[in-house]
């Protein structure tokens, strides 16, 4: 019995990963969490190389739209967009989501990731900000 209790336990956790829209989980720590486990995978944002990742991991729920972008501070204490990218409800990807119009009710989250900007050494890791932003159509 324990085992079969096991089995369905799992069962619903994989089925809340693949359709986050039918659980009461914020989408954007959904999201995010997404994101991080495919562009922070070794823990550091490559600019540029890595940039595929910041829209695999999205899978929206219906009807949402979702921006994901990676921040750094430069050597003399600009803050910079290394990557952005805006994820449609219809799947369609656009990079550099930061003209977009923001409704009043939008789900933030936010961690922290390293940063090897392409300018860099090689070895060279800033630290930086993986941002989510979710928001219903």
């Amino acid at each position: 019995m324990a085992l079969v209790c096991s089995a369905v336990v799992l069962y619903v956790g994989v089925l809340s990963d693949l359709y986050p829209g039918v659980t009461d989980r914020d989408p954007a720590d959904a999201t995010l969490e997404r994101v991080w486990n495919g562009a922070g995978s070794d823990g550091v944002y490559h600019e540029n190389r890595d940039r595929r990742d910041l829209h695999d991991g999205v899978r929206s729920p219906e009807g949402y739209t979702t921006v994901v972008a990676v921040t750094t501070v430069t050597d003399d204490g600009r803050e910079i967009t290394v990557d952005s990218v805006l994820v449609d409800p219809s799947n369609d990807v656009r990079y550099d989501g930061s003209d977009v119009d923001r409704p009043d009710r939008t789900a933030t989250a936010s961690r922290s990731i390293g940063v090897q900007l392409d300018r860099d050494p090689a070895g060279e890791v800033r630290g930086g900000t993986l941002h989510v932003e979710v928001w219903r159509e």
